[in-house]
C-alpha cells in the first residue's frame, strides 16, 4: 500500500518558500536534537526534511525551471513539510501573505491524507 499525496500547479516562489519552511525546521530540529536527552527521536524527522529540501532544490535550482511543477509526496515526507509549514506559520516574523500560503499548502495536504478509518481497512490482510 502507497498513498502519494498530490499538489498540482505549485509556483517557484512557493517551492522557495517550501525550502525556507524546511530550512528552518531543519535548524529547530537540530538545536532540538543537540538540547534535548533523547536526541535519536528527531534525527528521522531530520533526515527527511533535509531529504525533502534536496527534492525541492532540484526542482529550483535547474537552468530554466518550470513555472508550475507538480509535487508527488508519500506521506511521511508530506506530514513532515506540513510540520515545516505549521512551524513557519507560528513564527511571529513570518508576514500574512506568507502565512496564507502556508497555510493553502497545508489544507491541501491535510485534506489528502488518509484517515485512520481508510488506514486500518487498507492494511488489512
Amino acid at each position: 500500500m502507497k498513498i502519494i499525496i498530490t499538489i498540482s500547479k505549485v509556483q517557484q516562489s512557493d517551492l522557495e518558500l517550501m525550502k525556507a519552511a524546511l530550512n528552518n525546521y531543519a535548524s529547530t530540529l537540530q538545536m532540538l536534537q543537540e538540547v534535548m536527552p533523547q536526541p535519536k527521536s528527531f534525527m528521522k524527522d531530520l533526515s527527511i526534511t533535509v531529504e525533502i529540501w534536496y527534492d525541492f532544490n532540484i526542482k529550483t535550482a535547474a537552468r530554466n525551471p518550470a513555472a508550475h511543477s507538480q509535487l508527488k509526496l508519500s506521506i511521511h515526507k508530506a506530514l513532515i513539510l506540513m510540520d515545516a509549514l505549521n512551524e513557519l506559520i507560528s513564527q511571529s516574523s513570518t508576514n500574512h501573505y506568507e502565512r496564507s500560503r502556508c497555510s493553502r499548502f497545508v489544507f491541501a495536504i491535510d485534506e489528502q491524507l488518509p484517515t485512520n478509518t481508510q488506514l486500518a481497512t487498507k492494511l488489512k490482510p
